[in-house]
């Protein structure tokens, strides 16, 4: 898996002083800035907290930050992939952070969109359906992301 992208990239990771830990930071600024917006909307959709808030007005609002937080996520994860991306194509918890990161995508945007044509302030089963499923993955995705790193030493430790 020799390419100039990759020798880039782990040029760039090993020279710059700093820049793997800045870009864990941006990552990790991302997951928050995703996290505080879909959680949010989620916990509105099933009357947990922000009950005073309208639903549709809560999701307008925070829907930006969103989308904003995941080309954030992708670009500063980008360049630790493209270094060794043996370490996370053949990692069993990097496929289980991609599934779920796909399902999360799925039930947050499907959320989002169902959002913007409900006609009344009461979310339906379907909606607490898309929360709950977007909350879940959203964790695992964000649990996996963590174990990313440790599964190396404790499975193919020794």
């Amino acid at each position: 898996m020799n390419s100039s992208l990759r020798e880039f990239s782990t040029e760039m990771l090993r020279s710059i002083p700093g820049l793997p830990p800045i870009l864990q930071t941006i990552h990790l600024l991302g997951l928050v800035m995703l996290m505080a917006s879909v959680v949010m909307i989620c916990l509105r959709v099933l009357n947990i907290a922000a009950r005073r808030q309208q639903l549709q007005e809560l999701g307008l609002r925070l829907q930006p930050w969103f989308y904003w937080s995941l080309p954030v996520m992708l670009f500063s994860a980008l360049p630790f992939f493209l270094a060794r991306p043996q370490r996370y194509i053949y990692n069993p918890i990097f496929a289980i952070k991609l599934v779920a990161l796909l399902v999360a995508l799925l039930a947050s945007i499907s959320l989002l969109r169902h959002l913007r044509r409900l006609s009344s302030e009461a979310p339906g089963i379907t909606a607490r359906l898309m929360a709950v499923c977007a909350l879940l993955s959203w964790l695992l995705t964000a649990l996996a992301g963590r174990w990313i790193a440790y599964v190396d030493y404790i499975f193919w430790a020794g």
